[in-house]
């Protein structure tokens, strides 16, 4: 006998951004990436997003929400940034928070039909785990600037001026991701940055569109001097008393997030110096398309 059918209805955007994210708030931290992206600048005017949720948009109040449910945003106007986000309250067992069951599934989905699970069976697939750090953006909030007595920039927008895709200088600001971003998102993104004695900017972090931290970069020349704890703890702080408003980030969620891959002892420390701490494991999967 068949299970019952799960539905989705979509919603008007406006009609979405208004509504879920006060649905989303209660189930902070765990909601912090969608509830972000739900709410980004990048979002408005309206764009190619889908925002969908098992409940009809008729629902009433949040209090009388279904206790079971999935929201789900996904956007594909930004090409290589397209993305898919899914949340629901389900409980999940602790006891699976750092067994990666992500592993298996990436295992399984490389695996050839019939045959051993290898990651050649997928043309171009890359494999890779990471750590999702959590903590509060109220740790940051009263902290200094960067160490070492450097110039700790005030301006937000570290790329205007960076130059075209091509150029030297974009390209040494677009190391600090290994996720592919536009420059026209970065624009968008809060960011502040050190500059040396001779004016060059030495360090720099970004918040991302899911309201975390997304990219943290020190030239390799400066490093051991503890800016990247100062850039993050300064970015994390900005973002915590909403100083980043204006740029559409107020940093209502009180929390920040970064996925760190495993072993990068570095960003580790800066997270932990943040107050973060590992909430959960994930396997990421890369599959060039064209390859398939």
């Amino acid at each position: 006998m068949a299970g019952p059918s799960i539905q989705f209805y979509i919603p008007a955007q406006e009609a979405a951004i208004e509504r879920f994210p006060p649905i989303l708030y209660p189930h902070l931290p765990i909601s912090n990436p969608l509830y972000n992206r739900i709410l980004a600048p990048h979002n408005t005017p309206p764009r190619r997003c889908l925002f969908a949720a098992t409940f009809p948009p008729s629902t009433p109040p949040p209090e009388l929400i279904p206790e079971t449910y999935t929201i789900l945003f996904a956007d594909r106007s930004r090409h290589l940034e397209s993305q898919i986000w899914l949340f629901n309250p389900l409980p999940f067992s602790p006891v699976l928070r750092f067994a990666c069951p992500h592993e298996t599934i990436g295992t399984i989905l490389l695996a050839e039909p019939g045959g051993t699970a290898r990651e050649e069976a997928v043309p171009r697939a890359t494999t890779t785990t990471w750590n999702q750090w959590r903590g509060p953006t109220a740790t940051s909030a009263a902290a200094r600037g960067a160490r070492e007595g450097a110039l700790l920039l005030s301006a937000r927008r570290i790329y205007d001026g960076a130059g075209p895709r091509g150029s030297a200088r974009y390209r040494r600001l677009a190391v600090v991701s290994s996720v592919p971003r536009q420059a026209a998102t970065w624009k968008l993104q809060p960011s502040i940055g050190v500059r040396d004695g001779e004016g060059r900017m030495v360090a720099w972090g970004l918040v991302g569109v899911g309201g975390g931290l997304a990219a943290l970069y020190v030239l390799p020349a400066y490093r051991e001097r503890g800016l990247a704890r100062g850039v993050a703890e300064e970015l994390v702080g900005r973002l915590g008393r909403g100083e980043f408003a204006d740029l559409g980030f107020d940093g209502g969620s009180g929390w920040v997030h970064s996925d760190v891959c495993d072993g990068n002892e570095g960003s580790e420390g800066v997270m932990r110096a943040l107050g973060g701490t590992v909430r959960c494991r994930s396997q990421y999967i890369w599959v060039d398309s064209t390859k398939l």
